[in-house]
């Protein structure tokens, strides 16, 4: 039997709430993002195959694979969902941006078996009047590690099954919400799924990279100001700046310029901001010609409100 590598999954548009995506005051974003939440909790499901299209009443497409034919005992293995995008549909990033809410996944694995977290690869900026949100459209994979136990049987088949919720949005929202599963065998040296292996390598390119950039962060009333330090610093042209953390900074596009070596980012505070965090996580990105390249860097976030902040060392 040939091994099943895209998943089986249930129609996410049985119970569907259309959700105006028009230009909204900042004051009624939370309201767009209170009712994408209520829709989540009352959308139902029907059994039904995934198709491969996607049309203006299925804006968005789930299916589960593998980046390898099989699985391995003792290694972990890649998994990712697929979003099929229908054109000028998107889905959304870890950070949504003004509107949205992040693609959510909810694992059913067998005993022994464990995944991690979804990997987020760099986001694309969509602007719909003044709501500027981050997240993806057209073909993609969100990867994710599957732990598999070192005492699986090869000869043996395995089954995965999730719960993924998401909200597809182009000039309205509709959420979606789908039961997807994937059904594998035990190998001891699994092959690459030719099928998948673009959306994966594309997935990796576009990871951000962690690096080892010096710099800190000032909160200093309705601004952030971003000072950065280091080697191979990307050029200001075309360049984007998003917080992984939501209700820091705004989210319209930063400034950027240089200070002689320093990279310096300036960006107005999210109006929902409360408390400065310790930490925070920034990621910029550029596009290039095969695909968007970036960076994640963690930086100190200090609040002159508060208590002054030191240079960075």
């Amino acid at each position: 039997m040939q091994p099943f590598a895209a998943s089986r999954g249930l129609d996410p548009q049985v119970g569907r709430m259309r959700t105006p995506m028009t230009p909204a005051p900042r004051s009624a974003r939370r309201f767009v993002a209170a009712i994408a939440a209520a829709a989540f909790a009352t959308s139902a499901c029907a059994s039904q195959a995934s198709t491969s299209t996607t049309d203006a009443d299925r804006p968005l497409a789930v299916d589960l694979v593998s980046r390898t034919t099989a699985l391995q005992p003792g290694a972990d293995a890649q998994l990712g969902l697929r979003l099929r995008h229908a054109p000028h549909w998107h889905s959304y990033w870890i950070n949504p941006g003004d509107s949205g809410l992040p693609t959510r996944v909810a694992w059913a694995l067998p005993p022994g078996y464990a995944a991690g977290e979804l990997e987020w690869p760099l986001p694309k900026r969509f602007v719909v009047g003044s709501l500027q949100n981050f997240g993806y459209e057209n073909d993609i994979v969100l990867p994710v590690a599957l732990t598999v136990p070192a005492d699986a049987r090869a000869g043996t088949r395995v089954r995965i099954k999730a719960e993924v919720k998401w909200l597809a949005c182009r000039e309205e929202c509709i959420p979606g919400k789908q039961s997807v599963e994937l059904e594998l065998p035990i190998e001891a040296r699994p092959a690459v799924d030719p099928r998948w292996s673009a959306l994966f390598d594309r997935a990796e390119r576009e990871r951000p990279r962690p690096v080892q950039w010096q710099g800190r962060a000032e909160l200093d009333g309705e601004r952030v100001q971003i000072r950065l330090q280091g080697a191979d610093l990307p050029s200001t042209d075309a360049l984007d700046a998003h917080a992984v953390q939501r209700k820091l900074l705004d989210n319209r596009r930063p400034t950027f310029r240089r200070d002689g070596d320093v990279l310096v980012i300036d960006a107005g505070r999210s109006e929902y901001f409360s408390q400065a965090p310790e930490r925070f996580d920034l990621v910029l990105t550029v596009p290039g010609a095969s695909g968007r390249r970036g960076w994640t860097v963690s930086l100190p976030l200090h609040d002159r409100a508060v208590a002054p902040s030191s240079p960075p060392r």
